[in-house]
């Protein structure tokens, strides 16, 4: 007799236990990525705005189009960006996508955050162990940080480097994980290549380009001439484009750099900076709870290479944070130190639990982003406060009267731009103007330029400006010669040389409309422009640019480089012209 058992009784309980487990490890890994991501970018949207110093950048994109070359003024070879890989990016973006430039910085900046962030998830879970339930760690601070939504869509450099960063991460991690069955491998070039890269982002992430190809050394198993070859990899790109500025420029760095004093310490203001940072998000949290996540993962892993991967960003961002201290940091809330946070949390995106410690390390973190998210924020600053930082967004927030202001439309009503715009019409209508010190005055016969407006924060200004107008930048961004003023009195970061007017009237006025309190310096100030140092510097980035005007310019760029004056004209002559007061 045969028994036929009911589908209740042909019920396999496994079948139960399978449905009940359906997030599995394989499942649970892209799950995170897609909520975080998409957490990211919806809080990165909802904070979309564009800086006043990504205008520089969009002027010199116009140039670049418009055949004149990466410039900040027609017919002076000034590099006005500091980040050439980011001009390269706008410049592509905007021969092709047939949108407003504005609107391309802030997509690509947050696509590019999202993405470095899509890259450090990847690389952190190859970092981790195979043992423990995955969670995210280190992603939960950077979800809960407000200045790292800003930045995502500011129209600067900001997203990139983050991208970098998380895909140093991901490519680091995947050479780690190959160490133990590699063997003698192929050359990882291309991963060289990458991870030098740094340079052309900022400078200043050559500090992350070292401690990666050391990474790459410890991590690939080479014999010397492969090592070699992974050195010559990593160099290769900054050491053109270091040539290519030598040569075009004749200096060795951004002409920003050589305005900010990049190489001069300001430890006291540097403090400040951090203090700006840390204290209103009450970083000490996270970052401790982050430390003992670091310190179980390099201490209990057996394998060699996730420990020198994730020591190698550690190491990177507490450097590269040490520099930024260094140097005084920002007149932008947290701007400069978000790269050494996410270089920091990127080996720890996501962690394995593996012990009460690690759970209640997370469970800090995950309430204090909440926390953060919801309520914590710096103070309201004004543009230029008694410590010269100040949260950038909030003030171009109230001056636009707009909650997302992104185009040059949105600043239509800031005294920056109706300035800017009224220099345009007086180059539209034909006039020869020197637009100084909020007055139309004659412009010397000599000037080249038809009209010349002399402004301080440039980037709003000069894009309203347009092209046909020279933009003198009296605060050195955008100015060979402002840049290389000497050092005096350290002012509001970034701010700390601002031209005299003087130089103003001296370079474009005419002497007899002159204020008659400015007269003498003025002409002190013409006198300094023929000196020889001053025609030199003159010559190296207004004459055409031939190949023998290249290497001539190769040769005298460290020179260049280091060239300072004194900000007072009749100084400057002594110091430039020599006793006789003309070389």
């Amino acid at each position: 007799m045969s028994t036929t058992l009911s589908p209740r009784a042909r019920h396999d309980p496994r079948r139960d236990r399978g449905a009940r487990s359906w997030l599995t490890p394989a499942r649970r890994f892209p799950l995170v990525v897609v909520l975080v991501t998409v957490a990211f970018v919806i809080a990165g949207w909802s904070r979309r705005w564009t800086v006043d110093d990504a205008f520089i950048v969009f002027r010199v994109v116009d140039h670049v189009l418009s055949g004149h070359g990466p410039v900040f003024n027609v017919g002076e070879r000034v590099e006005a960006v500091t980040s050439p890989l980011w001009l390269l990016v706008m410049v592509s973006a905007s021969a092709v996508v047939p949108l407003p430039i504005e609107w391309l910085a802030v997509s690509i900046g947050l696509v590019l955050a999202a993405a470095g962030l899509v890259f450090a998830m990847a690389g952190a879970h190859l970092l981790s162990s195979r043992d423990g339930r995955l969670v995210p760690a280190g992603v939960l601070l950077w979800l809960g940080l407000p200045p790292a939504w800003d930045f995502a869509t500011s129209g600067l450099e900001s997203g990139l480097g983050i991208a970098w960063l998380g895909a140093c991460c991901w490519g680091l991690a995947r050479l780690a994980r190959a160490m133990p069955v590699a063997g003698r491998a192929t050359t990882p070039v291309g991963l060289a290549v990458l991870v030098g890269l740094g340079p052309v982002i900022r400078p200043d992430f050559g500090i992350f380009s070292v401690a990666f190809v050391v990474a790459v050394l410890l991590c690939a198993d080479l014999d010397r001439w492969a090592r070699w070859r992974v050195v010559v990899a990593a160099v290769a790109v900054p050491g053109v484009m270091e040539i290519g500025r030598m040569g075009y420029y004749a200096a060795l760095l951004p002409n920003t750099l050589l305005a900010k004093e990049a190489g001069l310490s300001n430890w006291s203001q540097g403090w400040r900076y951090v203090v700006d940072f840390a204290s209103p998000y009450a970083l000490v949290i996270p970052v401790g709870a982050l430390a003992w996540l670091i310190a179980r993962m390099t201490r209990g892993d057996r394998d060699r290479g996730p420990r020198v991967v994730t020591l190698a960003f550690v190491v990177g961002g507490v450097v590269y944070s040490f520099a930024v201290l260094r140097g005084g940091g920002d007149f932008m809330h947290a701007r400069l130190l978000l790269p050494a946070l996410f270089a920091v949390l990127a080996p720890v995106a996501l962690v394995r639990v593996r012990a009460a410690g690690d759970l209640v390390a997370v469970a800090v973190l995950a309430c204090w982003a909440l926390l953060s998210a919801v309520a914590l924020r710096p103070a309201m600053a004004v543009d230029g406060p008694g410590d010269g930082i100040s949260d950038q967004r909030s003030f171009y927030v109230e001056q636009a009267g707009d909650a997302h202001p992104v185009t040059l439309d949105d600043f239509r009503d800031y005294a920056r731009v109706t300035r800017g715009a009224h220099a345009a019409r007086l180059a539209a209508a034909g006039q020869r103007a020197l637009i100084a010190d909020e007055r139309i005055e004659p412009l010397a016969a000599d000037a080249a330029p038809a009209v010349v407006y002399e402004a301080g924060a440039v980037g709003l200004a000069s894009a309203a400006a347009g092209e046909d107008v020279y933009v003198l930048d009296r605060l050195g961004l955008g100015d060979a010669y402002t840049a290389r003023l000497r050092l005096e009195t350290r002012r509001r970061p970034g701010h700390d040389k601002p031209l005299p007017m003087a130089w103003v009237w001296g370079r474009y006025g005419v002497m007899s409309a002159v204020p008659p309190d400015q007269a003498t310096a003025a002409r002190a100030a013409r006198t300094a422009m023929a000196c020889a140092p001053l025609r030199e510097l003159d010559q190296a980035i207004t004459q055409p640019l031939t190949v023998r005007r290249f290497v001539d310019n190769l040769v005298a760029a460290p020179r260049l480089t280091t060239l300072r004056f004194p900000s007072d004209p009749r100084a400057a002559v002594d110091a430039l012209c020599g006793a006789n007061g003309r070389a």
